[in-house]
């Protein structure tokens, strides 16, 4: 099963104000999935697409045109077998708060990061390339990134791990395989960095 939001690239230069205080123009909320995808294009929501207290299993999420941040993700626990995110103004992908297993990610064009994990969130990545973002994948506030192989392009700094709040601790990632050099990885004093695992 797949479900689809379009919205209206005439009215992206305005984000409305949240209904019920849920951020998403798709928000799925307290619920298990299986099996199924979602898509999502010329958004004007905060959110693209919002999964919280989600459990299961997802094929596919595809999210094209955000005015904010694509796919943001908080307390959940989720497999996901590919994610491919264009233009987003803010993150593309924006985990916290929960577990997180993802096959394939293939993003570009995000305004501020790329993928990133807060709040105690664990994800495990099988392979992702992200293209033009400030930071690719950045990690914080006591968050663990696993990366098995990324390929990253024109994005000045590839991993960020760090701490920005001050009732968490530092981060951690640790990277299989990447193209990134030294100088374009990033670790907060008392969070870490760790390559060829």
């Amino acid at each position: 099963m797949k479900y689809f939001f379009k919205g209206s690239s005439n009215i992206i230069n305005k984000i409305p104000k949240n209904y019920l205080g849920l951020n998403g123009c798709l928000t799925l909320l307290d619920i298990k999935v299986k099996n199924v995808s979602f898509s999502s294009t010329d958004s004007n929501c905060e959110d693209s697409i919002n999964f919280i207290r989600v459990k299961g299993d997802v094929k596919n999420v595809t999210i094209t045109n955000s005015i904010s941040d694509a796919f943001d993700l908080d307390f959940s626990n989720i497999n996901i077998n590919e994610v491919e995110i264009k233009n987003a103004k803010g993150d593309c992908l924006d985990f916290s708060y929960g577990n997180y297993t993802i096959q394939k990610i293939n993003i570009s064009s995000c305004g501020d990061k790329g993928l990133s994990a807060g709040e105690k969130s664990n994800v495990i990545v099988g392979e992702v390339k992200i293209n033009k973002a400030n930071i690719a994948v950045a990690s914080k506030d006591t968050s663990f990134v696993k990366v098995e192989n990324s390929e990253i392009f024109n994005s000045p700094i590839c991993f960020a791990a760090y701490r920005k709040k001050q009732e968490f601790a530092g981060a951690k990632i640790k990277i299989a395989k990447t193209n990134c050099k030294d100088n374009q990885l990033s670790a907060q004093e008392g969070s870490k960095i760790i390559l060829g695992i």
